[in-house]
């Protein structure tokens, strides 16, 4: 089931992991946009899941996407770390499921797994791997699934979940970049208004199944503005996309590591825009661009 509050405070406390204070959330406030940039089609659900101790940005981006919705009106949004949610017969009633920067190689098992016993153990691998069917399932029927920064870092043993999200996590800078926007004209890229983008912040570098057969990306590092970071030596730094699963729809950006990118008013549109792609109401090309 779901963290009781008491024990999610602990564990952020234990972790390090910091809550955002009042100042930060009214910062978020104000940066968020007034508007979403398409009509919701009808009323919209999103599953916001993930542990927020696992990861500093964790606590942020719940409260970030919890703002875009109610403030623009796209969206409803439901928090939660219980993985029964995840499951098929409850997972359908969202219209996209936010992977909040999932950071764990096993997040569906419970903690102390290892100590269970033979008959527990094989109870709990069956529900984690009913759990990962039915999100595969989910996508591939025509819901959308959103990745947020560290959620190519995790089910590492999962190799069907970083073929649908389009990449994995290999490695990082973090330092000011800038970013450019691939296809002025693609709707996920209107925050960009045609302009490079400068910001600080942590950026994935992504590797296998990452392949621009495979999806369009749609902002890059710009390295006619910045130094090349010689982490890949094809030079290619994606990093935001989307591509299609199935009938679903996947939108993926490595932004968003450090709070202050939650008070971007760039990056909160973008955002935005990518979560209205993956649920459905704003139509947005994904073919690839090799």
């Amino acid at each position: 089931g779901p963290t009781p509050p008491e024990v999610r405070a602990a564990r952020m406390k234990a972790a390090n992991v910091p809550a955002p204070t009042e100042q930060e959330i009214q910062r978020i406030e104000v940066a968020a946009p007034e508007s979403a940039p398409a009509k919701p089609a009808r009323r919209r659900r999103v599953l916001v899941w993930g542990h927020t101790w696992t990861h500093q940005p964790n606590p942020y981006a719940e409260k970030a996407v919890e703002i875009l919705g109610r403030k623009t009106g796209a969206f409803e949004v439901v928090v939660s770390d219980d993985p029964r949610l995840l499951l098929g017969d409850r997972l359908p009633q969202f219209d996209a499921l936010v992977m909040n920067n999932i950071h764990e190689r096993d997040p569906f098992l419970p903690e102390g797994f290892r100590a269970l016993d033979e008959e527990r153990k094989t109870a709990v691998k069956q529900f984690d791997e009913a759990v990962k069917q039915s999100i595969l399932e989910y996508v591939r029927s025509g819901k959308g699934i959103v990745g947020i920064h560290a959620a190519t870092a995790a089910l590492q043993s999962w190799p069907e979940y970083g073929e649908m999200m389009g990449g994995r996590y290999t490695g990082h800078i973090h330092q000011e970049v800038v970013i450019r926007p691939e296809d002025p004209k693609h709707p996920l890229n209107a925050c960009f208004a045609g302009k490079p983008f400068t910001i600080t912040d942590e950026i994935y570098i992504s590797g296998e199944p990452y392949s621009r057969d495979k999806v369009r990306v749609v902002a890059s590092l710009d390295l006619a503005r910045m130094e090349d970071p010689h982490k890949r030596p094809d030079r290619d730094y994606a990093v935001s996309w989307v591509r299609t699963h199935g009938k679903g729809r996947v939108f993926y950006t490595t932004l968003g590591h450090d709070a202050a990118t939650y008070w971007n008013p760039v990056f909160l549109q973008h955002l935005l825009a990518g979560m209205q792609f993956a649920i459905g109401d704003l139509q947005a090309e994904t073919a690839p661009r090799p």
